[in-house]
């Protein structure tokens, strides 16, 4: 159940990221938007590790270098949201964000890519992703 509390308080926060960030892009520019959301982050991240007291960051010399590349990530994802937020609306951007996500996430537990467990992909899961797209294209039109 905390599983899907966290996810549902995630996909509120990151609408509301998306909509707070184009309103900064458009003042400042989304490369600065991009950068301010970043640090703000971090310090919160900071902060929130610093309160708890944990201390496994220490352990961070053995992560793969590929994985410590989600903050790369993270920049072009924000750099993304703000441009489409701007282009077609935060509904549809976050639409096809969904989708986008689903999509990749299920062929990375397809094949079982960055250490996952490899699990069959059914007909049901395609369907799915189907009817996602044809939700999207109902709300385009």
């Amino acid at each position: 159940m905390r599983g899907v509390l966290f996810a549902i308080s995630g996909g509120f926060f990151l609408t509301l990221q998306s909509v707070a960030n184009a309103r900064i892009s458009s003042q400042i520019g989304t490369w600065q938007a991009a950068t301010l959301t970043q640090f703000t982050g971090f310090i919160v991240a900071l902060l929130v590790m610093l309160a708890l007291r944990d201390r496994t960051y220490i352990e961070m010399r053995h992560v793969k270098p590929l994985y410590l590349s989600g903050g790369a990530f993270a920049a072009i994802i924000l750099f993304s949201n703000m441009t489409a937020v701007h282009k077609l609306g935060v509904t549809m951007t976050i639409s096809l964000f969904l989708i986008a996500q689903l999509a990749l996430a299920l062929v990375i537990d397809w094949r079982g890519w960055f250490g996952m467990v490899r699990r069959n992909l059914n007909g049901m899961q395609l369907i799915g992703v189907f009817m996602m797209i044809a939700g999207v294209i109902i709300l385009k039109w």
